[in-house]
């Protein structure tokens, strides 16, 4: 059978870590990925999947602890955002120096959103790294990306799971990946002992960096604004998912990780394998 795959990735923060897991499987049982679209760390994989650099971030995303995700998060409690993003950007650079989009080996996209246009933007060609980073700012956790025209955000807000903007080519397989689905999660039975400690001590610093604001308040309207931000993804994604009706669907649950937890790669990366191997086991026609 043709195993061409046109494949979307959902964002999810750092539950986007799952979608290493996806595409691994999905070469492993022969699918050779022809195209790629995806929103906000969806956007972030597909490019560093067309650039040819999966196995190097990998590598690098599993050798984060909790400490080193800390010394990314730049706190700023401005109007924008409480991440300044600074830190975070510079890295990501590093994977997407000046490559314009349209060069690249398959046909690619990434989805933000024009907050003073109020229209979804599709970058389809020019800058990857522009591209991206427009992708993944999520309002009121990173500062927007600001044009002569238009404000840029994260595109959850307006096309969570893109599958209606994936170029398509003859015969390919339309494939969706989606790190937020609202299924149960099995943890790991026996984590190391090791990543038990990490787990205790990043909580531990991340709320004293927190106890150290002086307005908390702000805080908390960032959370709650967040969590009806996902609430609203959700639900977008829910509906693209049932309008454009991709052949295969993905499903990771959201249980896998919170937002920055990005020291969970190992796992993450493995929570994506299985929900792959589940997908293709339930249709039998693709596998």
């Amino acid at each position: 059978m043709n195993k061409k795959a046109a494949l979307v990735l959902s964002g999810g923060a750092a539950r986007g870590i799952a979608h290493i897991g996806v595409i691994e499987e999905l070469t492993k049982q022969g699918f050779k990925i022809t195209s790629i679209a995806g929103n906000s760390m969806g956007a972030f994989i597909g490019a560093v999947f067309v650039m040819n650099k999966i196995e190097e971030f990998k590598e690098r995303i599993l050798a984060l602890d909790k400490k080193d995700v800390l010394k990314f998060i730049d706190f700023s409690f401005g109007k924008q955002g409480f991440i300044k993003g600074e830190k975070i950007f510079k890295e990501l650079q590093k994977f997407f120096p000046d490559t314009d989009i349209e060069n690249l080996k398959i046909p690619y996209a990434a989805v933000a959103a024009d907050i003073k246009n109020m229209k979804e933007v599709v970058f389809t060609e020019g800058s990857l790294y522009k591209a991206v980073r427009a992708s993944i700012s999520i309002p009121s956790i990173f500062k927007p990306v600001k044009t002569d025209n238009a404000v840029l955000v994260d595109g959850g807000v307006v096309n969570p799971i893109p599958v209606n903007r994936i170029t398509r080519t003859k015969n390919d397989i339309l494939i969706a990946s989606y790190v937020n689905a609202n299924i149960p999660y099995s943890k790991p039975s026996i984590p190391d002992q090791h990543y038990k400690q990490k787990s205790v001590d990043f909580n531990k610093k991340f709320k004293e960096l927190l106890s150290k604001r002086e307005n908390k308040d702000k805080l908390n309207y960032f959370s709650l604004l967040s969590k009806s931000t996902n609430l609203l993804t959700h639900r977008l994604s829910i509906m693209n998912i049932e309008k454009y009706k991709p052949d295969l669907l993905i499903e990771t649950s959201r249980e896998t990780a919170g937002l920055f937890d990005f020291f969970k790669a190992k796992e993450l990366i493995e929570a994506g394998k299985k929900a792959t191997i589940k997908a293709l086991s339930d249709n039998n026609t693709l596998s």
